[in-house]
Order: C-alpha cells, then structure tokens, then sequence
C-alpha cells in the first residue's frame, strides 16, 4: 500500500484549508481594526496576534486591556473562551502521543477549530498514520500564516483611521458573525440567550467582569443540557 510522504501530508491538510480562509481572512482583517480601535498599538496588536492566535481571545483580551482591567480577569477571560481548546487536546492526544514534545507543542500552539476538525478527520480515516501528523502541520501553518497577514493589515487599516472614528462596533459585528452559524443545537442556543441575558444583568460590574460571568454561565447551561441529552 502506498503510504503519503509528509510532504504529500503537509499539502493535503494545506489544501484543506482553503476554503475555511474565505472566511478567516475577514475576521483577521476585523480583529487587526478592532484592536487597534481599541487603543492597542500596532507592535502590542501584532504581538498579541502571534503570540494567541485566536481571534475570539484577541478581541476580548484587547477590550478588556483597553479598558483598564487587571491582568488577572484579562487572563480569566482568555481562559474560558479558550477552554475548548482543551477538549480538543484531549481528543487529539491518542494520535498523537507517539510525537516528541516539540512536536505535540508545536501543534497544540498552532491547533484552531478549523485544524482539530481536519486532523480529526484524517485520522479516522483507515491506513497507514505515520505521517498524518504531517497534515495537521499543514492546516495549521496556512490558518496561521493567513491569519496573521489578514491581522497586520487589519492593523495598519485601522492605524490610517482617525482617533475620532470608533471602531468598536467592528467587535459587536465580529462576535454575531461568529454567533449565528455556531448555534446548531438546543445547547448551543440556551448557552447563547443565557450568556447574553448575564452579560446584560451584571453590565455594571467593574472591570468588565460581566463578560467572564456571562461566559461560565452560558457553557455552564449549555454543557448541562448537552449532558442532560446524552442521558436520555
């Protein structure tokens, strides 16, 4: 049986990739505009691009920084938005386990949803997987160099625009453009209407904590009816 090179891996899993950058590019391009309306520099905007790369935390790290929060609550907020990402290790780890640990931490930095999707796919598919690392490689390196090209052009945009413009509906835009096509399920829909009913209840709380609380409470709900599914 003929078994694909990591160079044939490496293309496949770019090439799959492809049409998910339709998308990826405008929301960079929104994030790059949006972090810098929020009062980021470009360098601090830049840095955060590459030093994240995840859009929906860009966008909350930068707001909440803008705003004068503690480190600790902008930390906090990363985290929970983030926390997927952990289950998504959690299910990657078996077929991946063999790799060094530069490799596993390579690929856990450059993992996106996009990417877990792909190399979930490849590796449920029969055959030989001694290379199929490879793909997962090639996804993530395309979504991270197109992310971050659309991010610093995002930024340099927004950079031309005057202080006097506010660019902060571009986040209120970015995040419904996110929302609509994520609500799939009763959970998906719960979580959205409780998190955003929080977010609106305990607006007045400091430092924007609202934004942590509705969080937890919308994967708190949605989590709840999930597994609430699942036992009948």
């Amino acid at each position: 049986m003929n078994v694909p090179s990591p160079r044939q891996e490496f293309l496949a899993g770019s090439r799959e990739m492809a049409p998910t950058l339709l998308g990826t590019v405008p929301f960079g391009l929104v994030t790059g505009i949006a972090s810098v309306g929020a009062g980021m520099t470009a360098a601090q905007a830049i840095a955060l691009s590459v030093l994240s790369f995840s859009g929906i935390a860009q966008l909350i790290t930068s707001q909440l920084l803008a705003s004068g929060s503690p480190l600790p609550v902008v930390v906090l907020a990363a985290f929970v938005v983030s926390l997927r990402l952990m289950m998504y290790s959690a299910a990657l780890a078996p077929h991946l386990a063999h790799l060094d640990r530069r490799w596993r931490c390579a690929l856990s930095f450059l993992m996106t949803d996009q990417s877990f999707a792909s190399t979930v796919r490849r590796f449920s598919e029969g055959g030989d997987v001694r290379h199929r690392h490879w793909h997962m490689l090639g996804a993530c390196v395309t979504l991270f160099v197109t992310w971050q090209a659309a991010v610093v052009v995002g930024v340099v945009a927004g950079a031309q625009v005057p202080a006097d413009w506010s660019l902060d509906f571009a986040v209120v835009l970015t995040f419904i453009a996110l929302l609509v096509p994520a609500v799939r399920t009763r959970a998906d829909l719960a979580a959205a209407v409780v998190a955003g009913a929080v977010a609106l209840i305990a607006a007045g709380l400091p430092f924007r904590l609202a934004l942590v609380v509705a969080s937890i409470a919308g994967i708190a709900v949605g989590m709840a009816i999930e597994v609430r599914g699942r036992a009948r």
